[in-house]
């Protein structure tokens, strides 16, 4: 049964893909419904998993291939955490789907199920040559989605995208190569491959699938294709690209420094100072960047970069709180930036407004959709009870426990604890202009003409920015699942 219920879970978006494509030549008007069923059905089976890895069930499923390795899928922790969030906003945003997308809407359909494969597929992979293989299906599907509109400005858009990512995926090829030389091993799931050292080639190894992740995530300096991409794509594909795809990057950067190396190896190193130091300029550039755009958009694609900084610092201090936090935030980063793209998306259907400037009194029209955009910035901005507040939380205590590891000095800890509060205050200064001039700002017509797209569109971005008070007031619910990955490494 468990073997069944995982294999489902990668296969029945897969199966969907096809159906969807088949359809959409036959049943324009309802293959996005469709497209919904196959996407719930997929977070049903996401859920049937959780279920049964909380009886302690051994969830694997793997293939001979004539290789040292098989092309193996297992269900951790840490892999269901993911596939759980990942199922559960592609499912509303399927749903906001079947009113947003007017064109294409079988190619959507079937590349967004495609991207749920390749992502799922990632997700659950045992080793490395398992994710490679999903994880370069996830690269192209997720680029044909992109460029939907098949205008000049997104075809670019998504071969740039797609050619950073074809990068990246060459890097893994070539790291995980050097790692079987090495180790003997590509085994993702465990806390540190026994065999490996820290020679030369092994760090070598170890930046080449951290690159390679890193240009999925959009950790500076690999970020610049996610603010030509995104405000070329569909709302509806940057709240997946966004929200949930870049995830991808995140999740593969902490099983690389997590479950292939191990915090003995990297910590006190160089290699982790150099990382820290990173996660900090993708988050200070990124809201700086996203300070000066005018643009929602692209100022949307800059604060995300930011918001992956805070993920890559949790992942980059190598003590437990900072990683739960940074897990957390993977969470928190997902519901309220999915939000935000769908309300966005929902301002320009109704619309046609896409600078800052134009937002003045947007409230009084789509208050509906400016509740959305106001609960994601204070998220956002880290303000409690919000989930946002939390993650941050932990990455700051995380950066103290850091100290009393080793892995950092105290005056860093401090730098780091100074820089998250910098962080937060710049989501200030590019997100409370927003959410006031959307209120109050403009003339007030008489009578307002409410201009609200219908529910269906308005009902899953409200879910999704409702998530971050919900879950920020009870943490405790995702800090169990998070709870767990921690464990298993440290």
């Amino acid at each position: 049964m468990s073997k069944i219920l995982l294999v489902s879970a990668v296969l029945i978006p897969l199966v969907g893909s096809v159906v969807t494509f088949i359809w959409g030549h036959k049943g324009k008007k309802t293959v996005s419904l469709v497209s919904t069923a196959f996407t719930a059905a997929t977070f049903m089976t996401v859920v049937g998993l959780y279920v049964l890895f909380n009886q302690g069930q051994t969830l694997r499923a793997g293939l001979d291939i004539a290789l040292p390795f098989q092309l193996a899928l297992r269900a951790d922790a840490f892999g269901i955490f993911l596939g759980l969030l990942s199922t559960s906003i592609w499912f509303l945003v399927t749903i906001y789907s079947v009113e947003y997308i007017n064109s294409n809407k079988g190619l959507f359909a079937c590349f967004s199920l495609l991207s749920l494969y390749g992502m799922l597929g990632v997700t659950l992979a045992e080793n490395l040559f398992s994710l490679l293989i999903f994880f370069e299906i996830f690269s192209i599907a997720s680029s044909i989605l992109v460029m939907h509109d098949l205008s000049e400005k997104a075809i670019r858009a998504a071969f740039q995208y797609l050619f950073i990512s074809v990068v990246g995926t060459a890097c893994l090829i070539v790291g995980t190569a050097i790692l079987f030389v090495q180790a003997g091993s590509i085994d993702l799931l465990g806390s540190g491959l026994n065999n490996l050292t820290g020679t030369t080639l092994g760090f070598l190894s170890f930046w080449l699938l951290i690159t390679g992740f890193a240009v999925k995530a959009g950790m500076f300096p690999t970020h610049a294709v996610l603010p030509q991409a995104y405000p070329v794509s569909p709302s509806a594909a940057v709240a997946l690209l966004s929200g949930v795809m870049t995830k991808v990057g995140t999740y593969g950067m902490i099983r690389v420094i997590y479950g292939v190396y191990g915090t003995k190896i990297l910590a006190g190193t160089s290699t982790s100072t150099i990382l820290i130091v990173l996660a900090i300029i993708t988050m200070l550039g990124g809201s700086i960047a996203a300070i000066t755009q005018t643009e929602i958009k692209k100022m949307l694609a800059y604060s995300s970069v930011a918001q992956i900084g805070y993920v890559l610092l949790g992942t980059t201090l190598l003590s437990a709180n900072a990683l739960a936090g940074g897990i957390l935030h993977i969470l928190n980063h997902a519901l309220m930036k999915s939000s935000l793209f769908l309300a966005v998306g929902a301002i320009i259907t109704k619309t046609g407004k896409h600078n800052l400037a134009d937002l003045k009194g947007i409230g009084r029209q789509m208050p509906f959709t400016m509740t959305v955009i106001t609960l994601s910035a204070i998220s956002m901005i880290g303000v409690p009870p919000f989930l946002g507040f939390f993650s941050k939380w932990l990455l700051a205590t995380g950066a103290l426990e850091a100290v009393k590891m080793g892995v950092i000095a105290p005056w860093a800890a401090y730098t780091i604890i100074g820089v998250i509060i910098l962080s937060g205050l710049l989501n200030v200064i590019y997100y409370g202009p927003i959410v006031i001039n959307g209120w109050f700002g403009g003339k007030e017509p008489k009578p307002a003409l409410i201009i609200e797209p219908s529910w269906v569109m308005v009902s899953p971005m409200l879910v999704l920015s409702a998530a971050t008070l919900f879950f920020g007031v009870y943490v405790k619910y995702p800090l169990k699942l998070i709870g767990m990955i921690v464990k298993h490494y440290f």
